[in-house]
């Protein structure tokens, strides 16, 4: 069966249960009220081969690798809604939904007026059948703090200090000051306005959120007037900097710092670190703007490697968003199209657009390739796949820091001089501007920590600038919008733009809710806000990055689904208006955007195809998003 063949179950053919009264999660009749529900299930639409009890689909089929942190559970999902679900209490839309499915063949479910802060909240509930997410505010971190106000403070072997010689400088290549790229452009200002306003604001729920870098180097101050601040993950680090590579760190570390909203901290380390959930506060993410190392080998970087192989593991086994930068292809000693852990499927590849045009720097790298044969083993390039599109994400660059000047900088230990530029170019400094921003939707909203997979699906789909033509290498970009402040943090009191967002992870035999053939899929349906009528959708998926090692593809192959209708019931999908949808093959994620005016929007994700050798067979890491910004 193929891609255009597919085409005909979204266009009309027979759909496989019967008519029935759903709402808006697809329970029916009296199930819709009761706190403990079996599965609706139409047993008697499925072949008989799959014809067996129920309870088998859940007793011996937890995630293989137990990668996505359920706790005595076969599969979860998961909805917020900035607007409020189907349902309200006293008036007030419910915000938050929560299913769970058990090995015994029960499934309990319960929708969530507030986040946290009582017995019955979203949080209290999640935590104790996934992966904790602990609200900690007024706290002592666990990492050791490094406070370098002045040139010399701080452990010797941490902290480097240097003298500053200032020159006048006022050539800034027509970049812009980065005050007006967060205020003017990506609409800091409105986000920090209600996110700490005591009126409007949700945060004292929200807690603190960890953001890690991956360096070469421990910051070091740019400016004389700047206070370099940060932990360090694990005391034991030794990490013996370059000029260079000291001038990379400190740089992502001045945008990270700029970047970010309010109580995000930030770590540095030189390795993937260790237990994440167990750092005070918890680490939910990273940035890696590190340079390739001279060990990796250019094949490595031009095709999928162990680096970009270590990273999708390590974000399907500890659920973190990984932010990195894609690779400025023929600049600064790139020796690859991409950066090696730019290839990584789980990622966040960020590309770099100019703040001023509002287009794409011609030297963003992307063109991900997978070998077939296993890593190292596609010589000339032959045995290869095209892997998953990067970069999926652009963020902003050619922007200068406002009040700095060029300096010529010297450390004091290696007694090596460097000039650092306030002007900020390159994918680096996108990626950084980027994962501040992410943080800024983590600290705003915690149903987002723990699932990479759904904020990709929300950078996907939100944005309010659009990315200038032409594109350069000739190749059409995965989004052709910057994320913004503006378009992405949010939570339920913020109203401009409209998410909603999903999850579902485990075992796919409880997850789908529908069949046809041999294909199944999750059918749902979203109630079209007032005066919204321009949408963009997004799903996304993790998968293990052993698999794409072993076998050069992404072993799930999930397709999206968009039609619209007046009636929530989403079994008679024949007779609603399909718009569109999204069948790219060999992607991690698919996105659509549509226009529409009917009281319900349905969605069908769509199991098109699965390699049965994956060491997650018939499990599920899914995120979806829907947004509309007017």
């Amino acid at each position: 069966m193929n891609k255009k063949l597919a085409l005909c179950v979204a266009m009309g053919c027979t759909a496989a249960f019967a008519a029935t009264n759903y709402d808006l999660l697809g329970r029916n009749g009296s199930k819709k009220n009761s706190p403990m529900v079996y599965r609706n299930v139409d047993y008697g639409a499925m072949k008989k081969d799959r014809q067996h009890d129920a309870a088998s689909l859940r007793g011996d089929r937890s995630l293989k690798k137990l990668s996505s942190g359920l706790n005595g559970l076969v599969a979860l999902e998961g909805a917020f809604s900035t607007r409020g679900l189907a349902f309200s209490k006293n008036g007030n839309p419910y915000s938050f939904y929560l299913k769970r499915y058990y090995q015994n063949g029960y499934e309990g479910y319960g929708y969530y007026e507030l986040l946290n802060g009582s017995s019955n909240t979203y949080l209290n509930e999640l935590n104790n059948v996934f992966k904790p997410v602990n609200i900690v505010q007024n706290y002592t971190p666990n990492g050791l703090i490094v406070n370098n106000s002045s040139p010399n403070n701080g452990p010797a072997s941490n902290v480097y200090g240097f003298d500053f010689t200032e020159q006048y400088y006022y050539n800034f290549n027509n970049s812009t000051p980065f005050s007006a790229l967060e205020y003017n452009v990506a609409k800091k200002g409105d986000v920090e306005w209600w996110l700490y306003n005591s009126g409007y604001s949700q945060c004292q729920e929200c807690g603190d959120v960890g953001l890690y870098m991956d360096a070469d180097a421990f910051p070091v101050r740019l400016n004389p007037s700047k206070v370099v601040k940060y932990l360090v993950y694990d005391e034991n680090d030794h990490i013996f900097p370059s000029k260079a590579t000291e001038m990379l760190s400190a740089r992502t570390y001045s945008i990270l710092q700029a970047s970010t909203t309010e109580n995000t901290r930030v770590f540095v380390t030189n390795a993937l670190p260790q237990n994440p959930g167990s750092k005070t506060p918890q680490v939910y993410m990273g940035v890696h703007n590190r340079a390739n190392s001279p060990e990796v080998l250019q094949e490595d970087a031009v095709y999928y490697g162990p680096e970009a192989r270590d990273l999708d593991n390590y974000i399907y086994n500890n659920r973190t968003v990984e932010v990195v930068a894609a690779g400025n292809y023929w600049i600064r000693n790139n020796d690859a199209q991409l950066n090696a852990q730019a290839h990584a499927a789980n990622a966040i590849t960020v590309g770099a657009v100019n703040a001023g045009d509002q287009k794409i720097a011609d030297y963003t790298s992307n063109n991900s390739k997978y070998c077939t044969r296993g890593i190292g083993n596609c010589p000339n390039g032959y045995y290869t796949n095209n892997g998953s599109s990067k970069p999926e994400i652009y963020g902003y660059t050619n922007f200068y820091m406002d009040n700095d000047r060029k300096r010529t900088y010297t450390n004091w230990f290696t007694q090596e001089a460097f000039v650092y530029d306030p002007y900020y170019s390159g994918t680096e400094s996108a990626a950084s501007y980027t994962a501040g921003m992410v943080a800024g939707l983590l600290r705003a909203n915690p149903f987002y920590r723990w699932h990479p997979e759904v904020v990709k699906a929300v950078l996907l789909a939100s944005g309010d600038n659009n990315i200038n033509t032409p594109y350069p290498h000739g190749q059409t970009p995965a989004t052709t919008k910057v994320p913004t402040y503006r378009s992405t943090v949010f939570n339920r009191f913020h109203n401009d733009y409209f998410h909603e967002s999903r999850y579902w992870i485990g075992d796919w035999d409880n997850l789908y809710t529908h069949s046809e053939g041999n294909s199944t899929e999750i059918r749902f349906s979203v109630k079209r806000p007032d005066n919204k009528y321009n949408f963009s959708a997004a799903i996304a998926w993790l998968t293990s990055g052993n698999d794409i090692a072993n076998y050069g593809k992404i072993p799930q192959d999930f397709d999206l689904y968009v039609y619209e209708s007046n009636s929530s019931n989403v079994d008679n999908i024949d007779v609603y208006n399909y718009k569109t949808s999204s069948r790219s093959g060999g992607n991690a994620f698919e996105k659509v955007s549509f226009t529409s005016s009917a009281q319900y929007l349905t969605f069908r994700i769509l199991l098109y195809t699965e390699d049965s050798r994956s060491e997650n067979y018939r499990q599920a890491v899914i995120g979806f998003d829907v947004a509309s910004a007017n």
